[in-house]
């Protein structure tokens, strides 16, 4: 009865670079190779115990000259496919292996139990070789010849592609806050202004704002202010304001901003009189850009990894308001407007810099929406020096565009809907108050509630204010 000894025979050795590409975009198979690398011609083995040949000189179950390893993370089917007449001389052979496996670097190969020819499924965690693996029958010495691997895909499945799934879920609530943040610091930027003039006709004001969006990690950021106008008619004013960046508060932070650019913006306002009574019309713009980092944090089995892009807000304001003096010193103006805002963050790749064997290229996140606005504002000016104003209002999206946050790099990944049950009509508030110190010099603090277009996601913002009239 013959004896049955089992021979492992590396048959192909893949470059960095080859083994890099499909790891790491592995939606598409790799189905061709140098065959040259591959051939093993005339490698000599003895006759007893399990050896590994490979492009190089085997010689009592070692080998040298194998200096290409392959870079592997997950499970990844293999399809192979062999040429060669002659496997084994002076030994009676299978005419295709059985198993493959990965030598690790160790002296044991890892063999997938019950694997079969032209379908291997491997667990492979950084630099691996690749080996098919053989039965031989006979105890005798034999030799290898024209043996030549001729094709080879690999596709990674799950779980490495569910575990980088789960962290892409873990990953959008964080770039929601986001969102969220730099969306309501836009929305609340309308609402800047300066109309304390004197002769020359302008007015400048200077203060800081702190907004926080009511989330765990107590995600806010405090921002300095300055606004300037001009009076170029009695009725009709101009504007612009700078709205600098100075921190950002975000515990943990999976996204973090940067505070180089600031949010920058334009007015033009129509004012039928000066004490707040009759009709206003009033048109806003702004344009902010941020630098963004996402660390991608590990889930069971995936990668951490890191990537940068920058995160654009744009969008503008139409805003009309009439004013009734009901009672002495008591002015009530409702008000109606519409507002447009998109939030636009670029695609990017993960750094290799952060160590992913496989890291993932995302697509651009794009969200917009078109809002209508309706509310009623009050003021009270019945003490010395000192005005009293309040507001409370609706606001409902009539056209939305919430984008989707996708990557690729790992096989299996599917998009997220960024934001998949929207609040679209939503309650907001704002309460303040001003002093004249001088004719020509006034103090005003306010603080505006907001709730936000993602479920049970609200904002705060308090501001703070000194006006001066040249």
């Amino acid at each position: 009865m013959p004896t049955y000894i089992k021979r492992y025979i590396l048959v192909s050795i893949f470059s960095v670079t080859a083994a890099y590409s499909f790891s790491a975009n592995a939606q598409s198979s790799i189905t061709s190779f140098s065959t040259t690398a591959a051939v093993i011609n005339g490698d000599s083995f003895g006759g007893s115990g399990a050896y590994v040949a490979g492009v190089g000189t085997s010689s009592g179950g070692n080998f040298t000259g194998v200096t290409n390893t392959v870079n592997l993370r997950g499970w990844y089917l293999f399809t192979y496919t062999i040429s060669g007449n002659t496997l084994f001389t002076n030994s009676v052979v299978s005419d295709s292996p059985t198993k493959a496996g990965f030598n690790g670097g160790a002296s044991s190969w890892v063999v997938p139990s019950g694997a079969r020819a032209n379908s291997i499924s491997i667990l492979g965690f950084g630099s691996q070789q690749i080996a098919l693996h053989f039965i031989g029958l006979g105890g005798g010495d034999f030799s290898v010849s024209g043996l030549s691997l001729i094709s080879l895909s690999a596709a990674v499945f799950s779980p490495f592609s569910s575990d980088t799934q789960a962290s892409l879920i873990n990953t959008a609530p964080a770039l929601q806050n986001i969102y969220t943040l730099q969306n309501s610091v836009l929305a609340n930027s309308f609402s800047y202004d300066c109309s304390l003039f004197d002769k020359n006709n302008i007015c400048i004001s200077a203060g800081g704002r702190n907004t926080a969006v009511s989330v765990a990690n107590g995600l806010n950021n405090t921002s300095g202010l300055l606004i300037g106008a001009y009076r170029a008619l009695p009725t009709v004013r101009i504007g612009a304001y700078i709205d600098q960046n100075l921190s950002v508060n975000n515990a943990g932070s999976t996204v973090s901003l940067g505070n180089n650019t600031p949010l920058i913006g334009l007015f033009g306002a129509w004012s039928e009189r000066q004490d707040g009574t009759g009709s206003e019309l009033k048109i806003s713009a702004a344009y902010g850009q941020k630098n963004t980092t996402i660390t991608r944090q590990v889930v069971g089995i995936s990668e951490a990894g890191s990537g940068s892009s920058q995160l654009n807000s744009q969008g503008f304001q139409v805003l009309g308001k009439h004013g009734y003096a009901l009672v002495e010193n008591i002015v009530i103006s409702p008000y109606v407007g519409v507002r447009y805002t998109q939030n636009n963050m670029g695609g990017y790749t993960e750094s290799t810099s952060s160590a992913p064997i496989a890291p993932l290229t995302y697509g651009a996140l794009n969200t917009n929406a078109t809002t209508a606005l309706a509310g009623l504002g009050a003021s009270y000016r019945g003490i010395p020096k000192t005005s009293l104003f309040a507001s409370a209002g609706v606001e409902s999206d009539t056209n939305t565009s919430n984008g989707s946050y996708s990557a690729t790099g790992v096989y299996g990944l599917t998009p997220i809907n960024f934001n998949p049950n929207p609040v679209k009509t939503r309650p907001t508030a704002t309460v303040g108050a001003t002093y004249d110190i001088e004719k020509n010099q006034r103090l005003g603090i306010s603080g505006t509630y907001r709730q936000e277009p993602y479920q049970a996601v609200s904002t705060t913002t308090v501001m703070a204010t000194y006006t001066v009239g040249l």
